[in-house]
């Protein structure tokens, strides 16, 4: 984001991880490969989201249901049980989406995908990307996790 405004100076972020490696640990891919350093390639978000070719074989077991980022490391952190639940309308989820189930992602046609997610960040994968990644997910995904982006 780009602006001209004059804005205080935010000051430093207090540290308040300590000794805590529950998202290191946590991270299905090892991509916190130490406290406060995120190797991107190794991220789920990344193959998910950015990567142009096919998802690598040895993702097998490890993308659990995550066909469209990944928050695993948001999920674990103790720190998180502390924020307050945001109040913009616009950041929930439509009761459509949030109940699609795996076959529903499967059977969504083209012009579907594009009248519900016009403007929206899934449009950035696309619809073919997004497609294999379901599919690869349901795949190699462990039995309880094929209800896709549920």
């Amino acid at each position: 984001m780009i602006i001209d405004l004059e804005l205080e100076y935010d000051g430093p972020v207090p540290d308040y991880c300590g000794t805590c490696t529950k998202c290191i640990d946590a991270c299905p891919t090892d991509a916190i490969v130490e406290p406060y350093v995120v190797d991107g390639s190794k991220c789920i978000s990344y193959y998910t989201i950015e990567l142009k070719e096919n998802l690598p074989l040895e993702l097998k077991g490890k993308l659990d249901e995550w066909a469209f980022g990944c928050d695993v490391c948001q999920d674990v952190c103790p720190w998180n049980r502390f924020s307050s639940a945001h109040t913009e309308p616009d950041f929930n989820g439509s009761e459509k989406l949030l109940g699609m189930t795996a076959r529903d992602w499967e059977e969504m046609t083209l012009e579907v995908f594009n009248k519900t997610f016009k403007d929206s960040p899934l449009q950035r994968p696309g619809y073919k990307r997004l497609k294999e990644n379901v599919a690869f997910t349901k795949k190699v995904a462990p039995k309880e996790a094929v209800e896709i982006l549920r």
